[in-house]
């Protein structure tokens, strides 16, 4: 059973799920072990102090050669593990055999990238592969079969394929593009999986299960405990505050961003676009992020926080707010709490490839509601998490009417209708 506890970001998931898991260690009468899933080791930690009757182990490579080696040794011995999300997706089939066997329950903080474009191998090479016979497609299935499955002393520059491959995490789309996914048995191999996070229905992870013909009951939290998500779902109050302590930018610097045609100003694919034709657009947009940070919200380089996707990091940097770069998919960490002025200079869109592999699978991607998601975890890095007023540049015109939306709604399911 896959249940999704879905709250705004603060609402204080992580307490309620460890408090209830503290609880459930304390009283169960059975063998359920937990394996906790975190994208960062500072969260890691953290789980651990909030859950000491757990006594959750965490794998470490000084005293093993690695950690992933560490963490099947830990499911071996059945213990209680707290680990990070890029080490929990290098499990394998035969780990996933162990924690099916000792009935693991897992706690997911934040979704998974169950799908993502496989860009360690160049169209050439994939080519040769193919024709080579090392791997060949499924007959049943997307996903790519490693040919020589005994050979077990192949040394060469596919390895890392023939580990994917072996494990099924790698899949053909389309003939030519390899997608690196997550094994649905990974996740079926699991009593019980919780997941905590916030509008996980613009989640890829959400389509993903929905491709696989799995479904998920929806809770949330509230005063520390978990509720059932159709019942406590209602969030007028808590948006009744925060538009009086979020500051967004409206004036002549939004130009920038606002839509013309069938243009998306502001997306990866317009940043490439203005690089390549070397257009002003982009130091435009510089000038305009240093005027609102030094001008219009009037704040010190310390305060300062903006995004940009990576590849513009050095075109947008600039004096007064450079060393204030949050990555764009930043999520589940307080490492930031402290910033009070944003400038999101992003208009988001899933991979194109990733949405037509779940169109194919009949799962249609509202690209909006994922945008929203991916914004409202950057934002609440900033001091709004814990209700302090923050200032907000958004020049992209799309990001900045979501934004909006969703402080102008009552809840999820009105948004969602909203976006629909």
């Amino acid at each position: 059973m896959i249940h999704v506890i879905d709250s705004e970001m603060g609402s204080g998931k992580t307490r309620g799920i460890t408090e209830w898991l503290e609880s459930d260690v304390s009283t169960q009468s059975n063998d359920t072990k937990y394996i906790y899933v975190t994208p960062f080791l500072d969260e890691v930690k953290r789980v651990m102090q909030l859950c000491p009757q757990a006594n959750f182990h965490t794998p470490n490579n000084e005293d093993w050669s690695t950690k992933s080696k560490h963490l099947t040794h830990l499911v071996s011995k059945s213990h209680n593990i707290a680990t990070t999300h890029s080490l929990f997706s290098l499990i394998t089939q035969d780990m996933c055999r162990m924690l099916r066997e000792r009935r693991y329950v897992l706690i997911l903080d934040e979704v998974m990238e169950c799908v993502s474009k496989y860009n360690a191998l160049s169209d050439h090479d994939i080519k040769v592969l193919l024709k080579s016979g090392y791997v060949s497609p499924c007959e049943n299935t997307s996903n790519l079969i490693w040919s020589e499955i005994d050979d077990d002393k192949y040394i060469g520059k596919f390895g890392a394929v023939r580990h994917l491959c072996l494990n099924r995490k790698l899949d053909l789309y389309g003939g030519k593009v390899l997608l690196e996914t997550f094994p649905i048995e990974f996740l079926n191999c699991f009593s019980e999986v919780y997941i905590l996070t916030y509008l996980f229905k613009g989640s890829a992870m959400s389509s993903y299960l929905k491709a696989h013909g799995l479904t998920y009951e929806m809770l949330t939290i509230q005063d520390n405990k978990i509720k059932p998500w159709s019942e406590f779902c209602d969030e007028s109050s808590r948006k009744r505050d925060l538009r009086g302590l979020i500051t967004i930018y409206e004036g002549p610097m939004n130009k920038i961003g606002t839509k013309i045609g069938q243009s998306c100003p502001l997306s990866s694919t317009w940043y490439d676009t203005q690089a390549t034709q070397k257009t002003s657009a982009i130091a435009s947009l510089k000038a305009s992020t240093g005027h609102y940070f030094k001008k219009v919200a009037d704040t010190r380089a310390i305060d300062n926080a903006w995004t940009v996707f990576k590849p513009q990091v050095k075109r947008l940097k600039g004096d007064g707010y450079s060393k204030g770069w949050i990555p764009v998919n930043c999520r589940a960490t307080n490492q930031y709490i402290d910033k009070r002025s944003l400038a999101y200079l992003c208009n988001v869109f899933h991979n194109p490839t990733i949405v037509q592999y779940f169109k194919q699978r009949g799962i249609a991607f509202n690209q909006d509601l994922y945008a929203l998601s991916e914004m409202l975890q950057w934002i609440w890095r900033s001091q709004i998490r814990r209700c302090d007023p923050i200032h907000l540049f958004i020049p992209s015109e799309r990001m900045r009417g979501l934004l909006y939306l969703w402080l102008n709604t009552r809840s999820t399911p009105e948004l969602i209708r909203q976006l629909s």
